[in-house]
C-alpha cells in the first residue's frame, strides 16, 4: 500500500533509506525523530503521509531561506495548496497568506512568528495531523546562530494533541535525542539514516600564511564546477568573494546581513547555474536543493563535527564523486574557539540579567525570550551542559584536522559510526582523485591605465 501511495503521488518505485520506516511510524501516530543525510529526501518524509491521511500538516522551520526553497519546490511539482508566513514578506504579501491558511495543504511557519498571540490565533483552530520541526538540531545549538524561539515551541504543539511530531535533521548533535523530549515533553521514536556521504571525498590542506589559501583557492576554483566556499565571518567573505571576482569568476556573496531580497537573488543565481561559485557564511545552505554541487571549500574550519557534516552533505547530491576540501593555518585554532564561544551564556550573564544589570543586548533579548519557559536555574544547568558539549565538539573537530589516519573514520566516530571505505575516502587513505569541472571565466577584468597605455603602445 506504501510503495503504490509514493507510485501514485511521486512517480518512484522504491523509497530512499529511511525513509519508510519513518513514514510508516508516523501513519501509526507514533512521535518520530528522522535523521536522514542531506539529499535524502527529508521532505518526502512529511509530504506523502500528509496525502496519505487527507489532514494538513505545520512545518516549524527556522530559515526563511529554507521556507521558500522548499514551497518553490513543490509548487514546481504541481502542489498548488500550500503557504509559507515569515518576515520577509510584504504586509499585504502576508495577509494574503493568512487568508489562504485555512485551504492549505502544507503551511509553512517560523517559530518567531506562530509563537505571537496575534498571529497563533490563524493557526489555532485548523486540525493538523502533522506537524514538521524542520532542522530540528537547532533545537540543541544553544549558543552561536542559537533560536531561542525554537525552544520555546512546545507551548504551540501543546495546543494540538491529535497532531503526530516529526522532527527532522541531516545531523544530530549527541544529546538531540534527548533535548527534543525534553522541550516538547513527548516521547520520540528514533530513525537514523547513515552518516556517511560516501561520494564526498574529504582532505585537508595545511597552509603556512593567510595569502596561501587565497593563492590556492583561486587555482583550484579554474576546475572545481560548482562550489560553495565556506568563511567564519562577513569581512572575509566580502575580500574573498572580491578576490574571486576579480580573477574572472562569477560569484556570489551571501551571509545572514544580507536583506531577504538580496538573499533571493544570490541563492537563486547559484540554483540556475548563473553563478557557480559563491561565498558564505554557516547562514547559506539548509534546504539549498542543488544537486551538482561538486565542491565545499572551508576557507575557515567550523568547530563542531556536526556543523561540517552538515555542510559537506551540500556536495554531490546527485550521487556523483564530489569534494571536500578544509583549508588550515595555524590561526584558525583560534577563530574556531571565537565561534563556539561567539553569543555563549555563562553563569556571569545569568547573574547579572537576574539583577537587571548591564548585559550584551544579544544575549539580553535571548534570556527574555528562554525566561518565558526556563526558570534561571534550568537556564543555568542547560548552559553549563551546553558549554562542556561544545568543548567536547571543539576538540573532536580539531583531531578531525590533526589526524594521521583516516578521516572518514575519524568524523564517523564522532556519530557513533563506524565504516570502512577503499575509494573515494580521504587524503590520508590516498584513494582519491581530484574532481575535474572547469568553470569557464565569464568576467574579463578592467585593465588599469597603466595596462591600457602598454597595450597602446605595443
Amino acid at each position: 500500500m506504501l510503495k503504490q501511495a509514493l507510485k501514485t503521488h511521486f512517480g518512484f518505485d522504491t523509497f530512499k533509506s529511511g525513509q519508510e520506516e519513518i513514514i510508516t511510524n508516523i501513519l501509526n501516530g507514533q512521535n518520530t525523530l528522522g535523521i536522514l543525510p542531506t539529499g535524502s529526501g527529508k521532505s518526502l518524509c512529511f509530504q506523502l503521509p500528509t496525502y496519505i491521511k487527507q489532514l494538513p500538516t505545520l512545518i516549524i522551520s527556522p530559515l526563511i531561506s529554507l521556507m521558500d526553497d522548499q514551497v518553490m519546490q513543490m509548487k514546481m511539482n504541481g502542489e498548488r495548496h500550500v503557504v509559507a508566513i515569515h518576515s520577509g514578506m510584504e504586509e499585504q504579501e502576508r495577509r494574503r497568506a493568512f487568508h489562504h491558511l485555512r485551504h492549505a495543504r502544507f503551511v509553512f511557519v517560523s517559530p518567531e512568528l506562530i509563537l505571537q498571540p496575534h498571529h497563533f490565533k490563524h493557526f489555532k483552530n485548523i486540525a493538523f495531523g502533522l506537524i514538521v520541526l524542520d532542522e530540528a538540531h537547532c533545537l540543541s545549538e544553544w549558543g552561536f546562530d542559537f533560536r531561542p524561539h525554537y525552544a520555546l515551541i512546545g507551548t504551540v504543539i501543546h495546543h494540538f494533541n491529535e497532531a503526530t511530531i516529526l522532527a527532522l535533521t541531516a545531523t544530530a548533535t549527541p544529546q538531540l535525542h534527548q533535548d527534543i523530549e525534553t522541550v516538547i515533553s513527548k516521547p520520540f521514536s528514533v530513525f537514523q539514516s547513515a552518516v556517511n556521504r560516501s561520494n564526498i571525498a574529504l582532505s585537508v590542506k595545511f597552509m603556512a600564511q593567510f595569502e596561501d589559501k587565497i593563492d590556492w583557492l583561486l587555482n583550484f576554483l579554474e576546475e572545481s564546477g560548482p562550489t560553495i566556499v565556506y568563511v567564519s565571518s562577513k569581512k572575509v567573505g566580502l575580500m574573498l568573494a572580491e578576490r574571486i571576482y576579480e580573477a574572472g569568476y562569477l560569484t556570489g556573496l551571501y551571509h545572514g546581513d544580507l536583506s531577504y531580497q538580496e538573499r533571493q537573488t544570490v541563492q537563486h543565481q547559484f540554483l540556475n547555474d548563473d553563478i557557480k561559485i559563491i561565498v558564505a557564511t554557516s547562514a547559506f545552505g539548509m534546504g539549498i536543493n542543488k544537486p551538482n554541487i561538486r565542491s565545499i571549500v572551508h576557507f575557515h574550519a567550523p568547530y563542531s563535527p556536526s556543523n561540517y557534516i552538515q555542510e559537506i552533505g551540500r556536495a554531490g547530491r546527485d550521487g556523483k564523486e564530489s569534494q571536500a576540501i578544509l583549508l588550515y593555518h595555524v590561526d584558525d585554532q583560534f577563530l574556531m574557539e571565537n565561534l563556539m564561544k561567539s553569543n555563549e551564556i555563562d553563569v556571569t550573564d545569568l547573574h547579572l540579567y537576574s539583577q537587571a544589570e548591564l548585559i550584551d543586548e544579544v544575549k539580553k533579548e535571548m534570556l527574555d525570550t528562554l525566561t518565558q519557559s526556563f526558570s534561571l536555574e534550568t537556564l543555568k544547568t542547560i548552559f553549563v551542559k551546553q558549554a562542556h558539549l561544545k568543548m567536547h565538539a571543539y576538540r573532536y573537530m580539531m583531531h578531525f584536522i590533526m589526524t594521521q589516519q583516516c578521516r572518514r573514520s575519524a568524523i564517523l566516530k564522532y556519530f557513533d559510526t563506524y565504516e570502512t571505505q577503499y575509494h573515494h575516502c580521504c587524503d590520508f587513505c590516498d584513494n582519491i582523485q581530484s574532481i575535474k569541472e572547469k568553470n569557464s571565466k565569464k568576467v574579463k577584468r578592467q585593465l588599469n591605465y597603466v595596462e591600457k597605455l602598454e597595450s597602446l603602445l605595443e
